[in-house]
């Protein structure tokens, strides 16, 4: 089976989205409004409706999420070695979620859905990041930091965003057998049958912003680069490859692991006044490479 055609369809969305940036046909209120409709509806009600109809047993795939958090770890151990003895701890800690932590929402989720049409490995890594990786974070950050006064709440916050939310609570309906009314279930389908398009479209949007300059390409940025866009993904192939996954859930590792930085990092970054310049950076130019990555991946697995 070629892969030529979902990739073209890949990049053609994705050019879609830096053209209309280039020429301004949006302002700035507009995409930013357009993001929130992303974010907090349209992906949000897609994880929702795959998760509520989806197999189960698929969703708790433990050898995948192993895989997963395995990959992330030696990224983080590689990280903290380069970086622990000239840096603090909560420097040393936004370097590794800017080294690891991936755009799962507008990236791996469309990307997988269209590459290998099945978006239950892209799930899986978003339920992982937000659900285990990005709390543990938070609190170790706020340790440091002690600025925090409630760990609770702030763990609550980010669980009951929508992006997490909503398949949450569709694998516990799903897992309990609730029927719900089908209109409700179709609308809420409806609602997020165009995310993997739109989710491309807002990547481009990202693209088209972005802006590179001799002077940014410093040893701290390019070394974080080479750890996300290189070694991350050669580590994921390593382990797919001990785990003996098979091809949908090795090549959906690779994929995951050639993503860009996440914006959420940047949000992060700013919360604890932590590497903004650096981290905003990463993502940026870890986007551009990304489109690399693809069509490396691409000829990989086709």
């Amino acid at each position: 089976m070629t892969l030529l055609s979902p990739l073209i369809t890949i990049f053609c969305i994705i050019l879609l989205g830096i053209f209309c940036y280039k020429k301004q046909l949006f302002t700035q209120t507009q995409i930013d409004g357009f993001e929130l409709l992303l974010f907090n509806i349209i992906i949000p009600s897609y994880l929702f409706a795959a998760s509520y109809k989806h197999d189960l047993s698929a969703l708790l795939n433990t050898q995948y999420i192993a895989a997963y958090l395995l990959t992330f770890g030696i990224l983080a151990l590689i990280v903290t070695v380069i970086f622990v003895k000239k840096l603090s701890t909560i420097a040393v800690c936004m370097r590794i979620l800017a080294a690891s932590y991936v755009n799962a929402a507008i990236y791996t989720l469309p990307v997988i859905t269209i590459l290998l049409k099945d978006p239950t490995t892209a799930m899986i890594g978003n339920i992982i990041q937000v659900i285990i990786i990005q709390p543990i974070f938070i609190i170790l950050l706020n340790t440091l930091k002690h600025k925090e006064k409630s760990l609770i709440k702030k763990i609550v916050s980010v669980i009951t965003t929508p992006l997490i939310i909503m398949p949450i609570i569709g694998i516990l309906l799903n897992y309990l057998k609730v029927a719900l009314p089908i209109p409700i279930v179709d609308a809420i389908s409806q609602i997020g049958s165009g995310a993997s398009g739109l989710a491309l479209f807002a990547f481009g949007l990202t693209l088209g912003a972005t802006k590179i300059t001799a002077q940014c390409l410093k040893f701290d940025l390019l070394s974080i680069l080479f750890i996300k866009n290189l070694v991350h993904p050669l580590v994921a192939i390593f382990i797919a490859y001990l785990m003996k996954l098979e091809s949908y859930w090795f090549n959906s590792l690779i994929i995951a692991a050639s993503a860009p930085t996440a914006f959420v990092v940047y949000m992060i970054s700013k919360e604890f006044s932590t590497e903004e310049e650096l981290v905003k950076k990463v993502i940026a130019l870890s986007s551009v490479v990304s489109i690399l990555s693809l069509i490396l991946i691409a000829i990989i697995i086709g």
